[in-house]
């Protein structure tokens, strides 16, 4: 998961926008985390990833590979979000 975030972090030189890959295509991180910066407060935001956070945070141990892979890609644009938004 540490690869990948740093990975993920540092974009190829085609990549402008931070996107986050894998089985959620081109979505963006703000997409999959279901935030709108423009209609919600720090703290909705912060709420809001909390709550996502605490559901794949458990999914991300799970012995279903799909599920762990999906539960990654989650926790990393969790974590982009609240770094941008939150903290």
């Amino acid at each position: 998961m540490i690869k990948k975030f740093f990975k993920w972090l540092a974009p190829s030189a085609k990549e402008i926008n931070p996107q986050v890959g894998g089985i959620f295509g081109n979505m963006t991180p703000e997409a999959l985390c279901g935030i709108d910066p423009s209609q919600m407060d720090k703290e909705e935001i912060r709420k809001q990833l909390a709550m996502l956070y605490k559901r794949h945070n458990q999914a991300a141990s799970s012995l279903n590979e799909d599920l762990r892979e999906e539960a990654e890609e989650m926790l990393d644009a969790i974590v982009h979000c609240r770094e941008k938004y939150v903290d």
